[in-house]
């Protein structure tokens, strides 16, 4: 049944069955109006019959094909049997109805915020056993694939260890482990060492300690320098030279050359032909000390590696 407000013209959609006798009393939800519609179907009357006070929302319903009606729902309202509206009843009643649909929207609510708590716990229960399963495959995987075989090969077979670690570093692109700086005379061995004694035109009788230098590192070095000293029998000091290695005279040289001679063509910090310049691992090197003029009393000479400079 479509109907239509007698003050604002707005058109409803109006439920057949809620219209009751010989009409309703009706209030626009557009305007506010109260007004009587009567009813169409019923048959006429003089007076309008008297009914039970209540409140009753009316539900839209689609009527005509592309006719334009309002959303809202008017209220129906009856009048007691002297015609007098019951709005007291009416605000009750209404508010009665309200109550209830608050109520009824509270426990849905209420339901549905019960059972959103009970699946977060189940949740939260479920979580940390697939997670703590997740945990204990991963780490039984490590153990197997990675750590396993690594001290197998680092332990029982250490060259396939290092071997492994090598390969790892060139395809991960991972820096070589920095290695620590060795002392000089772990970097330089001397070997062959020998002490004689040439008569000089000059000087007269000199000493001549010579020997080999060989490095022991694994990388290159240059510049060795080697200290001699001469001891009597309390170890005493009583003469000390420090020259490069790379430096060494003939036996001719020995004879004729000046004490200043001999010790300029000694200090050469690159050697003879550069050959103190770059020393490779396992390389060897010779080098040569002349003591001038030795006192009596010495006993025996000492020679020492006292720096070297790294090649990177």
């Amino acid at each position: 049944m479509i109907i239509q407000c007698k003050q604002c013209r707005t058109k409803f959609r109006f439920d057949d069955s809620m219209m009751q006798g010989n009409g309703v009393w009706l209030r626009c939800s557009r305007c506010g109006h109260v007004y009587f519609q009567d009813n169409p179907l019923a048959k006429p009357e003089t007076d309008l019959p008297s009914e039970p006070d209540r409140v009753v929302l009316a539900e839209s319903a689609p009527a005509e094909k592309n006719a334009e009606f309002s959303k809202e729902t008017p209220s129906v309202f009856h009048r007691d049997g002297n015609g007098v509206l019951s709005s007291d009843k009416i605000m009750e009643a209404r508010k009665r109805i309200k109550e209830e649909i608050n109520l009824d929207i509270e426990n849905t609510q209420g339901e549905n915020i019960g059972e959103g708590e009970k699946e977060i716990e189940q949740k939260k229960l479920s979580a940390p056993k697939s997670s703590g399963k997740a945990w204990k495959i991963a780490l039984w995987s490590v153990l197997v694939i990675v750590i396993i075989p690594a001290l197998i090969y680092f332990f029982v077979f250490p060259q396939y260890g290092d071997l492994l670690t090598n390969i790892a570093g060139k395809y991960f692109g991972m820096p070589e482990p920095a290695k620590p700086e060795m002392a000089v005379n772990q970097m330089v061995k001397l070997q062959d060492v020998r002490h004689r004694m040439i008569n000089n035109y000059i000087l007269g009788q000199i000493g001549v300690v010579e020997g080999t230098a060989v490095n022991r590192a694994d990388y290159p070095i240059s510049r060795i320098m080697i200290k001699g000293e001469i001891l009597d029998a309390y170890s005493v000091v009583l003469g000390e030279h420090t020259i490069y290695a790379g430096n060494v005279l003939t036996d001719e040289e020995l004879m004729n050359l000046s004490e200043e001679e001999i010790l300029t063509k000694l200090s050469l910090p690159e050697g003879v032909n550069n050959s103190n310049d770059k020393i490779m691992p396992t390389g060897q090197i010779p080098f040569m000390i002349v003591f001038f003029r030795e006192q009596a009393g010495v006993i025996k000479t000492t020679v020492m590696p006292i720096g070297a400079e790294r090649l990177l």
